[in-house]
């Protein structure tokens, strides 16, 4: 009985790392820092609307720098890491799962920040309003 319970926590752990949407430091719904305009299209689609340096979907944004996306932002609740951190986590979770993440105060949010935050690097941030994560975004640094 123990070897079952054993497998079938393995299968669930695997299915969700399968399945799991959010790549910190990597990208989010499909798309990763660095990809261009084009294989952003190629993936998602057309966007709903545009500006010079962002593209929108629904619920989902992309920022571009130099051609390249250097912001992946999610505000959709079914995005989840493989260990099942996305919207709607408690900053608990997330200070429990990582409990390297940087958190502070921004303005009127708060944020919980995976990576250095040097110039150049690559970081995974939480967006926490009344102690939900509000939206998760990989970003390249300028």
């Amino acid at each position: 009985m123990r070897c079952l319970a054993a497998a079938a926590l393995a299968a669930l752990i695997l299915a969700a790392s399968a399945t799991a949407t959010i790549k910190p430091a990597r990208g989010i719904s499909g798309i990763t820092l660095g990809m261009t305009p084009t294989q952003v299209a190629a993936k998602l689609g057309r966007p709903v609307g545009k500006s010079r340096t962002r593209w929108y979907y629904a619920r989902v944004w992309v920022g571009f720098r130099s051609r390249r996306v250097v912001e992946v932002t999610t505000t959709r609740s079914t995005e989840r890491l493989a260990n099942g951190l996305g919207v709607d986590s408690t900053e608990s979770e997330v200070r429990a799962t990582f409990p390297q993440a940087q958190c502070a105060q921004t303005g009127t949010f708060r944020r919980c920040r995976l990576g250095t935050g040097a110039r150049g690097s690559r970081v995974t941030d939480f967006t926490i309003g009344h102690g939900r994560v509000l939206q998760v975004s990989v970003l390249q640094l300028p």
